[in-house]
């Protein structure tokens, strides 16, 4: 039986389109600005001002950014 709960993922915050969100993976890209989320997808485009690219990251947050 599932509860429909993911209890990795229960403890973390998720972005919404205008947050800003610190990201704390290997990649070491810092501060992003979140442009979209694609609910159908589990995707967000965030914008790294600092490496000036925009890169799709995972919306559901496992710990691998923090929203700031």
């Amino acid at each position: 039986m599932s509860t429909g709960i993911d209890i990795f993922s229960e403890h973390y915050t998720t972005a919404n389109k205008g947050d800003f969100i610190k990201d704390n993976s290997p990649n070491k890209r810092s501060l992003g600005y979140v442009l979209m989320v694609d609910h159908s997808t589990n995707m967000m485009l965030v914008k790294f001002p600092k490496i000036g690219k925009r890169k799709w990251v995972s919306w559901k947050n496992l710990g691998h950014y923090t929203v700031v």
